[in-house]
């Protein structure tokens, strides 16, 4: 089992009878999953990730005002969960320096995103790394009757405005292009390999960022960009030909793999053979909130 499936079953095994019979004035008012920090949380763990991070254990969300009425008692009933479960041995418990266990919904969202609320101002979208916003809404919410997860994690996966979204890509694919189409062979052409490499690496960091932003998808940490490609609805495609630049190659091996990537980026968003610095222009000057129009071509808000 991976982390998600085994903090599902161990909440269902013990975690929900457990919870309606020394606390059943809070079932109804709880939700009850795992999520934020972490690959299991993502669904990306493996058999080298659980040297940590990997026990049974589950996340238990109160709103603030039903934390201070029933916090204490839910955490008291979590501390005598069993500390092994399906061969996994338990390393901690709630209060124990652990993101599992008793916590508010409110903290929850601001320990990840730094606010409590979805965004209802573009500038504020802006301010929002998309790395925090997939910590956000990773892992599975096994229950939420008073939908005070559900309801924010919705908000934030879909709810980044579409000027918001046009910008944040059109910047990604005017820097794709500055490092890749234009700095690439110019600093080989200088003979200076390391700056060349830079630019390799530059124009990776910006095309994984295009990519999520057209396949509508939060980018996670960078560690996990390139397995969480695998599992997006669009531009699979481009991980081997972004695998292959991160490897290195001679100047014909790397720009082939370069225009392939802006091939599948551009068909993918219906441009044809539009150059992609012509492309972040045109992109740029369709968006229609003044504000965010205003934003230099280049400005992808906060990383």
């Amino acid at each position: 089992m991976n982390g998600i499936e085994l903090a599902e079953s161990f909440y269902l095994t013990y975690g929900r009878d457990l919870i309606a019979a020394t606390v059943p004035e809070a079932v109804g008012r709880i939700a009850v999953g795992i999520a934020g920090q972490g690959s299991e949380c993502f669904g990306y763990d493996d058999d080298l990730s659980r040297d940590h991070d990997y026990e049974p254990g589950f996340s238990i969300w109160l709103s603030d005002e039903d934390d201070v009425k029933y916090g204490v008692a839910l955490a008291r009933a979590y501390r005598t969960l069993p500390r092994e479960y399906a061969g996994v041995k338990l390393r901690s418990r709630t209060g124990e320096n652990t993101r599992f266990g008793v916590s508010t919904a409110d903290g929850f969202f601001r320990s990840t995103v730094g606010r409590i609320d979805v965004p209802t101002d573009p500038m504020e979208w802006m301010a929002i790394p998309d790395h925090a916003i997939a910590v956000a809404v990773n892992g599975k919410i096994f229950r939420d009757d008073a939908g005070i997860m559900t309801r924010r994690r919705e908000g934030f996966r879909y709810g980044m405005p579409g000027d918001v979204r046009t910008q944040k890509l059109a910047a990604r694919i005017a820097l794709m292009a500055q490092a890749g189409d234009y700095n690439y062979p110019r600093m080989l052409s200088r003979g200076d390999q390391a700056a060349a490499r830079l630019a390799v690496a530059e124009y990776v960091r910006h095309a994984l960022a295009a990519v999520y932003l057209v396949a509508g998808e939060p980018r996670p940490y960078y560690k996990w960009q390139f397995r969480g490609l695998l599992d997006l609805p669009c531009l699979r495609e481009t991980h081997e030909p972004l695998s292959r630049l991160l490897a290195g190659g001679d100047r014909a091996t790397t720009l082939a793999a370069i225009a392939e990537v802006n091939e599948s980026i551009t068909r993918e968003l219906s441009a044809g053979k539009t150059p992609l610095d012509r492309l972040a222009q045109e992109m740029h000057a369709s968006i229609k909130d003044r504000r965010v129009r205003e934003l230099h071509l280049m400005e992808y808000g906060a990383e």
